[in-house]
């Protein structure tokens, strides 16, 4: 067995941790040895736990590589009963006392990740969440914030939030999740009856700059006493800022000895945040302490283990309480359909609002329709996509090194706009706005079909048009109008993760970089002194997550890597508000449209 898990690991199949691992606990015991390097595998993958029938029907490292599964099989021998060989083992125990892995009920954890899924349910079940409240006074606050009787699951949204002491709101893009949260601090301010301590939150700098600018909205000038403004938070803070996470230890300064000090905490773009990490945030926070999160759960899984909204999403279908039922009735006056949960997981359910109409795209929308047809894998549509018979979305397949140079002249004329304003020397913020009309998305860094690759190749074709002329500072190449991607939040330039400048001179002739703020402000840093930053003409899937496009370029590698999946198509996808290009070999899109990425959790 060590010597597959050592071709596995040379196959990259698995991680080097992966195989020490397996060697730290097993002790010699081939089935603990594989059961240990699958566990830890899978939970880079995303998986929180395997079923014992992960094992029984050989799905080891969720691998397509026959041979090695065949080899697995015949140092096995034997038929094997999985949960006898593990509990015989000093290595597993059932979670009550710590233990390298826990199973149980058929199935098998690492030791922290049974214990946050614990952690976490148990919090869930323990919220009081149906708070006393006074029905008129929300009626009316809800009335003048929704106007008109046709039903509005922005309402509902809101509604909860007032009844709750934690809720799910989720919905896709466009679907109004920024105004929901705008109207829910205009409900909870307007329902206090004193001043309330309000922390906005996210788990990137990028989105945390957007809610800071939701702060600064003047619709609160139409709503709020100036006593009444007092309750608005100053700006937004990452998760890790907010919690007081150390870089190195990952230790919370705020913890469940030292609660964070607030009424309500809003946290949005709660997808990108994984199982460990909400247990954090649940037990930072004092049991008085109205809990609001907010994202889309059909996005891109966390990079680290288990999304938790996705899991907690599950139970969205089975329906509210009756007591919830009759309390959201009573505040928004909508008839719902009596779908009432009878079931123990009601304490789940209750807590959570999908909001279903889109305000961006209407349904004969292109985006709209390929969006839905890959959640919901509908291969009929998908294949449509190939005959260029969806609207506003375009395939070109590239599967010739004469289609992937035709792909790069096709993405570089994409950006004639974007140069005649620059060679105009017209106004920075209508270049960078520009710039933004157009973006070339990637889901892997490295390869022919990679951020690194395409940015150079696209380099190349413009400089071969006399386009861009390079110069160097600090050994770096340069030239006017290079964008360039920030990838570390700097607080005191201002910039943050994601954040997207334009390289340009100045007056004075100094080399600059400009950043367009969400308040539509402009800030100028010299290319001296930045640091941790890429070009920009493509970025990849992951780093375009929470912002959108007016059209987009989407470019899937020629392989069947690992990362790709329907969510990252599905991400990808939605980032574009009007035109699509989607750039791939078909084989490649199918598999990556129905290629399953359920990662589990409470079941």
């Amino acid at each position: 067995m060590i010597i597959l898990l050592k071709k596995a690991v040379k196959l990259k199949i698995i991680r080097p941790i992966d195989f020490y691992f397996s060697q730290f606990i097993a002790e010699k015991n081939i089935v603990v040895m594989l059961v240990a390097a699958c566990i830890s595998y899978e939970n880079s993958q995303g998986h929180i736990f395997l079923p014992i029938k992960y094992f029984e029907k050989n799905y080891f490292f969720s691998s397509s590589n026959k041979k090695l599964i065949k080899k697995i099989l015949i140092i096995l021998e034997k038929k094997i009963n999985w949960s006898l060989e593990l509990l015989n083992h000093p290595s597993v125990g059932n979670g009550y006392i710590p233990t390298p892995l826990v199973l149980y009920k058929k199935k098998i954890y690492l030791y922290k990740m049974w214990k946050s899924e614990n952690n976490i349910l148990n919090y869930l079940y323990t919220k009081k969440n149906q708070n006393k409240i006074n029905q008129k006074k929300c009626s009316k606050i809800l009335d003048n914030l929704f106007p008109g009787k046709r039903k509005n699951f922005q309402k509902i949204a809101v509604a909860l939030t007032l009844i709750n002491q934690i809720t799910f709101i989720v919905g896709g893009p466009g679907t109004g999740k920024t105004t929901t949260i705008l109207k829910i601090i205009i409900a909870l301010i307007k329902n206090a009856k004193k001043t309330i301590k309000i922390q906005l939150s996210a788990p990137t700098g990028k989105a945390t700059t957007r809610l800071t600018e939701i702060i600064k909205n003047n619709i609160f000038n139409l709503y709020f006493s100036e006593k009444e403004k007092c309750s608005l938070p100053s700006r937004a803070k990452t998760i890790h800022q907010l919690l007081g996470i150390q870089k190195i230890s990952q230790n919370s300064f705020f913890n469940k000895n030292n609660l964070l000090d607030l009424d309500v905490l809003i946290i949005d773009e709660i997808s990108m945040v994984d199982i460990l990490m909400m247990e954090k945030i649940l037990f930072s926070v004092s049991s008085n302490t109205k809990l609001i999160f907010i994202g889309d759960h059909n996005q891109l899984c966390p990079v680290e283990s288990c999304s938790i909204l996705r899991k907690i999403c599950c139970y969205a279908d089975n329906g509210y309480s009756f007591k919830t039922i009759i309390n959201i009735e009573k505040l928004t006056q909508y008839k719902l359909s009596k779908i009432i949960n009878k079931t123990t997981t009601a304490f789940i359910s209750n807590s959570i609002c999908l909001l279903k109409k889109n305000y961006r795209f209407d349904k004969s929308s292109g985006i709209y329709t390929l969006s839905n047809a890959i959640c919901n894998k509908k291969i009929k549509i998908i294949k449509n996509l190939f005959k260029n018979s969806i609207k506003n979305v375009f395939f070109y397949e590239t599967n010739s090194t004469q289609k992937y140079i035709k792909m790069i002249e096709n993405i570089a004329l994409n950006y004639q706009n974007f140069w005649e304003k620059i060679y105009k020397n017209e106004n920075m913020k209508e270049i960078i706005k520009s710039f933004q009309d157009y973006q070339v998305l990637c889901v892997l860094h490295d390869g022919l079909f990679g951020v690194n690759t395409i940015n150079k190749k696209l380099e190349e074709n413009m400089y071969q048009r006399n386009i861009i002329k390079y110069f160097y500072i600090n050994g770096q190449e340069w030239y006017i109008g290079k964008p360039i991607i920030i990838n570390n939040n700097n607080k005191f330039l201002d910039i943050f993760n994601g954040n997207i400048g334009i390289t340009n001179i100045n007056k004075n002739g100094t080399l600059q970089v400009s950043f367009l703020k969400e308040n539509n402000k402009i800030t100028n840093i010299p290319v001296k002194i930045l640091r941790n930053y890429k070009t920009a003409w493509a970025i990849t899937v992951h780093k375009a997550q929470g912002s959108e496009f007016m059209n987009t370029a989407l470019i899937l590698p020629n392989f069947n890597s690992n990362i790709l999946n329907k969510d990252i198509l599905y991400t990808g996808i939605t980032r574009s508000r009007k035109i699509l290009s989607i750039f791939s070999e078909k084989e490649i899109f199918i598999k990556t449209a129905l290629k399953n990425t359920e990662k589990i959790i409470f079941k």
